[in-house]
């Protein structure tokens, strides 16, 4: 820990931030977002004083300062003898290409899981002996073939002059660089030993000042609940700050959050924005703001992009081509949105369950705007079939993506634009794998470009909001003036060991690695919990009862802490709200169609319907309402029973008697399946 001397106040770190460039003082945080909320902070309080106008703060995550650091010495003297630094795309091709050969289930997740060793035993300085000859620090099977992988790795960086973000502090620390009067590291409960070294001697600590605060624990029957009633605790706490003539900040931390990202926003969305799913509702910016982005591929604009690409060049299942066919981000979309609509309805009865470009496009006869699309896609996908660089497939990416329309008539909104956006710097970041790759095929450069995509966290920029739902890590250092922290059993916390599998544990022990033993793991566990115990005026700590039937214990590390209950106001929905005001009209209406058979078909199925729901049946049976077909590899459920009933019926034509039972059976069989399929009409629909 840093010493008395090494520390500044948060008040005086900013009363130097103030004066600009002349302090010449720079901040650096362990994650963006503090970085931001740190830059926020600053700015509303020279806005407080009154000014228009300020000197923008220099506080950035650390991995952009050491970057900034770099790219300044590329304008140096020395910059012809810099070695090219890799981004993190084409760090993990590297890897690939050094386990190529290998015997693994997944080449590619191998090589993301190599890439956080090599990282971690560069920030705890441990790669000199990790990487050491085996047995030395009673190193297993992975560990030395890690050490074998990791020699490889080093000797082809160092043959090609490049160099990884892993290793690049220890280089910044070598080359004349232009660094700051002053230097200070805000929040930092982890110090890797090269971070500290890269920091220096005359660094200077900060963090968040510690709040007078007042504390309670609460449990709830499920997680569900737990969440639930902490977005009702956020917008009471909310409304009750507008009240007063201030917009309080409210933190709400939620363990998991990659998992639970989705949960939480639908939640969170029916709590404080309860009209955002309203058909034709303004979208006005939300009160809240998830921390975690989603993977880039999940965006309805880039998952268009990337099934049109595989569509160019191979068959999809039908339902990503009905996707695609009925899609926004098509061109002429808006103009044959019914043509195309009736088109998809159409095709379910004519196709099988993988459709080609070309099959589509022989039934696009109906849709003018979509045959011209089709057609131009189609004579493109056929200009490029031999093994290209990646800068190549990223033009010819860009025009097939033109020649489909994308993404468009209707002009996007801001979270649509923003994606497209950060797809097309996708798209750049894939061409750059002609520094490392050989020549792809189609097939492994779509593959490339999806796992870019999917591993691409995103999250369109908005306006500030006053509640922000945050990861545990992510938590350090913010300051808000209430805060809940969820899922604080005695499982989940402190969190449980997790020594790299690719690194000798006794060495991770011994650099102090948190995640390497359960003792460090508690005492980093520890401090966070201190930590946000003294975040906010009003802390909520909180846990579930039950996982399904299994029951929950809370979290040791919050024993001294309070129990206590909450007073909370009642939020109806907008459907209680609309189901309390009903009313209700009575119109007598005995007319219906009538049967056009006197005998119903769907044997069961009619008094299953009427069972149910007795306007199933109506709307079935009587009006003849049909779901949309799903087509299958095979013959669907009702066909595999008429099939078998018809094969049944012809081996008895020829079999008839107990007699006939000593005939071949095998030629009676194979001849009565074919007069089966011949019957049904499905010989020339699904293979044999």
């Amino acid at each position: 820990m840093p010493g008395e001397s090494s520390k500044i106040g948060k008040h005086d770190l900013f009363a130097r931030l103030a004066e600009g460039l002349a302090a010449g003082v720079t901040v650096v945080t362990p994650n963006v977002r503090l970085a931001r909320e740190l830059a926020r902070e600053f700015d509303t309080m020279q806005a407080e004083k009154g000014l228009t106008v300020w000197e923008t703060a220099d506080i950035l995550y650390f991995k952009s300062y050491v970057e900034r650091l770099y790219e300044e010495s590329l304008y140096s003297n020395t910059a012809a003898d810099l070695p090219q630094l890799l981004t993190p795309t084409q760090e993990r091709q590297l890897w690939e290409s050094v386990l190529k050969g290998a015997e693994l289930l997944s080449v590619a997740e191998t090589a993301a899981d190599c890439a956080k060793a090599w990282r971690t035993a560069h920030e705890w300085r441990i790669d000199g002996a990790a990487f050491s000859e085996p047995g030395k620090f009673q190193a297993n099977e992975d560990t030395a073939t890690f050490a074998r992988w990791a020699k490889a790795y080093r000797r082809r960086c160092e043959k090609d002059g490049f160099i990884d973000c892993a290793g690049l502090p220890d280089f910044i620390l070598k080359v004349e660089s232009k660094r700051p009067k002053q230097l200070v590291a805000y929040a930092f409960d982890i110090l890797p030993p090269q971070t500290k070294d890269f920091l220096g001697p005359s660094v200077l600590f900060c963090g968040a000042e510690k709040k007078s605060s007042k504390n309670l624990k609460v449990s709830f029957p499920s997680a569900r609940h737990e969440l639930e009633t902490a977005a009702s605790w956020a917008r009471a706490r909310l409304e009750e700050g507008n009240v007063k003539g201030k917009t309080r900040r409210i933190g709400i931390v939620v363990p998991g959050l990659e998992q639970r990202r989705r949960e939480v926003v639908r939640v969170f969305a029916r709590a404080m924005d309860p009209g955002h799913a309203l058909p034709g509702a303004p979208r006005a910016a939300a009160p809240f703001n998830v921390s975690l982005g989603e993977s880039l591929s999940q965006y309805p604009v880039v998952a268009f992009a990337l099934n049109v690409l595989e569509f160019s060049f191979s068959e999809k299942e039908f339902e990503a081509m009905s996707h695609i066919l009925r899609s926004p981000f098509l061109g002429g979309a808006d103009a044959e949105m019914l043509a195309r609509a009736q088109l998809d309805a159409h095709l379910r009865r004519e196709l099988g369950a993988r459709v080609s470009l070309a099959k589509l496009l022989s039934f696009a006869g109906p849709c003018p705007l979509l045959r011209s699309l089709l057609e131009k896609l189609f004579v493109l996908s056929k200009e490029k079939t031999q093994n290209s660089s990646p800068h190549d497939w990223a033009r010819h990416f860009s025009d097939l993506l033109n020649a489909a329309g994308f993404s468009g008539e209707r002009a996007l909104d801001s979270d649509e634009y923003q994606a497209r956006a950060k797809f097309d710097e996708a798209l750049g970041e894939f061409s750059r794998l002609g520094f490392l790759s050989e020549n792809f095929s189609s097939r492994e450069a779509l593959r490339h470009l999806r796992r870019i995509c999917a591993d691409t966290l995103f999250q369109p920029e908005s306006a500030p909001a006053p509640v922000q739902v945050v990861g545990v890590l992510e938590s350090a250092g913010l300051e808000f003036d209430c805060l809940w922290v969820s899922g604080l059993t005695e499982e989940n916390w402190p969190l449980k060991a997790r020594p790299n599998p690719f690194l000798p544990v006794a060495l991770q022990k011994k650099a102090g690695i948190p995640e390497a033993a359960a003792e460090t793991s508690l005492a980093l566990d520890r401090r966070l919990t201190e930590g946000w115990l003294g975040a906010a005026e009003e802390v909520v700590l909180s846990w579930p009862e039950m996982d399904k039937d299994r029951q929950l214990l809370p979290s040791p590390l919050i024993a001294d802490v309070p129990e206590g209950t909450l007073k909370l106001p009642s939020y109806g929905s907008y459907r209680d709200v609309l189901f309390s005001s009903h009313v209700l009209e009575f119109v007598e209406d005995e007319k219906a169609p009538n049967l056009k058979f006197r005998t119903v078909k769907g044997g069961t199925r009619v008094l299953a319907d009427q069972a149910a729901c007795p306007f199933r049946a109506f709307a079935r049976h009587r009006l003849g309402a049909e779901g949309l077909e799903a087509p299958s590899e095979g013959p669907d459920a009702m066909q595999r029973g008429q099939l078998l009933h018809t094969l049944m019926a012809e081996i008895w034509k020829e079999v008839r008697t107990k007699e006939g039972l000593d005939l071949d059976l095998s030629g009676i069989i194979s001849n009565s399946a074919k007069k089966a399929v011949q019957n049904l009409g499905i010989e020339g629909r699904f293979a044999e």
